[in-house]
């Protein structure tokens, strides 16, 4: 009796396998034929016979042998107020290479963080500072020179500071200004 109701269930268990598996099948082949590639016959246009009744030959109709693409559906990016997608968010700080167009030891070959704040001195009633390059090449400056890069302007030179104002791009293209400000380092002054 016990084994009569095992023979039972295995045969159940193998038909709702098989069951199963085939329907799997069905499925796969179903969407393979529903694939969108195109049919691989190409279509002619049907040519004219080749008797010649002493009448000129008319020339096949150009929109009848030419058959129009058809149309796709994509995707189109309308940027309106957006920025581009394809621009990177934050771009380089060496955006040039040292000499381009500029000879090597001037000061708008280098970039303003790789100058050292070495001295300010008075004369007159007007400031200027001494500027160290990273090859040890020193410069005077005073208020208007232009220095780096980006071609920073110099603004102001207190008893302490170097105020530099450049103006670079943001993320939208827009010029916006950028104040930076060198100062000694702390136990070089007194």
């Amino acid at each position: 009796m016990k084994c009569k109701l095992h023979n039972k269930r295995i045969i159940m268990q193998m038909k709702f396998f098989v069951i199963c598996c085939c329907a799997l099948i069905i499925i796969l082949f179903s969407f393979y034929a529903c694939s969108n590639q195109p049919s691989s016959a190409p279509q002619v246009a049907p040519q004219q016979s080749a008797n010649n009744t002493g009448s000129p030959a008319a020339a096949p109709e150009p929109e009848a042998a030419v058959q129009a693409a058809p149309d796709q559906a994509g995707y189109l990016y309308e940027q309106r107020d957006r920025r581009d997608p394809f621009v990177p968010l934050i771009l380089p700080k060496k955006s040039r290479q040292k000499g381009e167009g500029i000879k090597a030891g001037f000061l708008e070959s280098y970039d303003i963080s790789e100058f050292t704040l070495a001295a300010i001195a008075m004369k007159g009633k007007e400031y200027f500072a001494l500027l160290i390059t990273p090859d040890n090449k020193s410069f005077t400056v005073t208020r208007g020179n232009v220095i780096g890069m980006n071609k920073g302007t110099v603004k102001d030179i207190t008893k302490n500071t170097l105020v530099i104002v450049e103006y670079t791009r943001d993320y939208k293209g827009e010029l916006k200004p950028r104040q930076i400000i060198l100062e000694f380092h702390k136990g070089e002054v007194e």
